[in-house]
């Protein structure tokens, strides 16, 4: 099986049908299958691509409208619907911190102040459409992945038969003995340069570096981390053979 037919039935999974002369046979959802050149089939992904984007906006815009509200009056609920908020907002989070350009926007600063807020001043509409929001947004998320990853697909298409046979795949299993018997030329991957864009926000962002300042600069109180080094703690001088942190040669000596 070469790359061309490998690509054929990746598309075929996602509903489109890939001729050998360049067309496409999408299948519609009344079962009947249309017919587009490559090109007009990537336009019409990438109108549903905005579609979804607008609807993505729609959804962080409500929910920001939903979160500023302030209501400061208890109501009994679920703890597990309480659990699913806290997580739901933690995951938000997580959601904004894989898009640079989102640091500095509405949407990060309210869902930390919501983090920071007591529960208790959040009314039992708030707490339920949150989590509905969120599934919204990560429903809507993969949709707009996926639509991507179809459009690349297209793309690779649209280099032709011979081109796409050109890129060896390697098949098999993984680990230290596997592809043995493939050429040096069929190990490799091809990627795009944008894959390894803001790898030093990625790095900046482990948690080694972040640990204890969230609120370096913000008047919130926030857990720190200490640090214990040895060799900086006091001793007595006049016992420093016993009580130095600093190896020497007494520690050799045998009295």
């Amino acid at each position: 099986m070469n790359t061309w037919s490998l690509l054929k039935k990746e598309l075929l999974f996602y509903g489109i049908k890939l001729t050998d002369d360049g067309k496409c046979q999408i299948k519609n959802p009344d079962g009947k299958w249309c017919v587009f050149n490559i090109d007009k089939s990537r336009e019409v992904l990438k109108d549903e691509i905005e579609k979804e984007k607008n609807i993505m906006r729609e959804l962080w815009d409500d929910l920001i409208s939903l979160l500023v509200l302030k209501i400061n009056r208890k109501c009994i609920m679920d703890e597990n619907i309480k659990k699913m908020f806290i997580f739901s907002l933690k995951d938000l989070i997580k959601f904004i911190n894989c898009f640079p350009e989102l640091d500095n926007s509405e949407y990060k600063k309210i869902i930390d102040m919501s983090i920071g807020r007591n529960i208790n001043s959040f009314s039992y509409k708030q707490i339920s459409k949150t989590i509905d929001y969120k599934i919204g947004i990560d429903w809507t998320h993969r949709c707009i992945t996926r639509l991507l990853y179809v459009s690349k697909l297209l793309y690779w298409a649209s280099l032709g038969k011979k081109k796409i046979n050109e890129y060896k795949v390697a098949r098999g299993i993984q680990g230290p003995w596997a592809h043995m018997d493939l050429p040096m030329l069929e190990r490799r991957w091809p990627f795009d340069e944008e894959s390894l864009t803001d790898r030093m926000k990625d790095k900046q962002r482990q948690r080694r570096y972040t640990k204890g300042l969230r609120h370096y600069n913000t008047p919130e109180v926030g857990e720190g981390h200490y640090w214990r080094e040895l060799r900086n703690e006091p001793y007595s001088w006049y016992k420093k053979d016993t009580e130095s942190p600093y190896p020497s040669r007494s520690t050799l000596t045998n009295y």
